[in-house]
């Protein structure tokens, strides 16, 4: 899996590519995301637009990463799950409680509400 991160205007970007299932990845985007807090980010935005497959093990990197953020007071928002990645987070009822966003327009407008 790749993955890379930047910061824009206190807001962290992770994107992925490939597939989330090793313990190395799941403790290299664990880690990215601790750097992120550390250095103040206000909100985390994963792209999941290339990223192909995700187990159980990564939901729930996604769920302490939600929760976390919840804490924190921040938002974190997953863009553009591949829709097999997708389907995935919908049959787990992540959908019910996560904020999912499909474009950047609609990232844009959720930002917007909470910056």
């Amino acid at each position: 899996m790749e993955l890379s991160v930047n910061v824009t205007e206190n807001v962290g970007y992770i994107t992925l590519v490939g597939q989330l299932w090793q313990n190395d990845d799941l403790i290299s985007i664990y880690n990215e995301i601790e750097t992120l807090l550390e250095s103040n980010v206000q909100h985390i935005v994963l792209n999941l637009d290339r990223l192909g497959f995700i187990n159980s093990a990564g939901l729930g990197l996604l769920a302490r990463t939600y929760a976390r953020m919840a804490d924190y007071g921040g938002k974190f928002i997953l863009l553009s799950p591949h829709s097999s990645v997708l389907e995935v987070i919908e049959v787990s009822g992540f959908d019910l409680f996560m904020t999912i966003v499909q474009t950047q327009e609609e990232l844009r407008q959720v930002l917007r509400q909470t910056l």
